[in-house]
């Protein structure tokens, strides 16, 4: 057995009560910045920052610049620039 899995500690996810490892390095990081430890296991934590990202949600809306017809994640009600994909590289330069 390595000396990183003798000194981890063994927590069991809240979400689906699966047992996970929170390893030295992952104690150490989370002791520095003054956080919890996870109460859930990093498939349920990734679930969960998948579920709250835009990727289902379009909207129709016009280009802040050339006022052309467009879908985008934002609405025409966000207070974001959005521009269409030939604005953008002109943007871009």
């Amino acid at each position: 057995m390595s000396d990183t899995t003798t000194n981890s500690e063994k927590l069991k996810c809240k979400a689906c009560e699966k047992e996970f490892l929170i390893i030295p390095q992952e104690q150490a990081f989370y002791k520095k910045k003054g956080l919890p430890k996870p109460e859930n296991c990093p498939d349920c934590r990734r679930k969960r920052r998948l579920s709250l990202r835009n990727e289902r949600k379009l909207h129709k809306r016009k280009c802040d610049k050339c006022s052309k017809d467009m879908i985008s994640t934002y609405s025409a009600e966000s207070p974001y620039k959005v521009y269409c994909q030939e604005c953008y590289w002109e943007y871009l330069g």
